[in-house]
């Protein structure tokens, strides 16, 4: 899905995430509810690793996004995700560069 050769697991996040219309409000929304990232963390981690978008079932390409994802990340843990990068990119594209 993504050229994740070489991808950390931060790059994988930011490539994906705040370009992904059927996603972005919500993560945009956990993003500017927690400035370290732990909100944004759990739902990413829900809908990658969960299959589910803050407690609905993701659709058929939903689901196939995830595996994507999933393979992109390579066996790779969100936990070592910088979720303040991840959220600054979010965040950013709401309110203009961050600083």
């Amino acid at each position: 899905m993504y050229d994740s050769a070489g991808s950390s697991p931060t790059e994988v996040v930011i490539s994906w995430i705040p370009y992904d219309a059927r996603f972005r409000e919500r993560a945009v929304r956990h993003a500017l509810d927690d400035t370290n990232g732990q909100l944004l963390y759990a739902y990413v981690d829900n809908l990658v690793n969960r299959d589910n978008d803050d407690g609905r079932p993701l659709d058929e390409y939903g689901l196939r996004t995830m595996a994507a994802v999933r393979e992109d990340l390579s066996q790779r843990s969100l936990a070592s995700v910088d979720w303040r990068q991840v959220r600054d990119k979010l965040v950013a594209g709401v309110h203009g560069p961050v600083s």
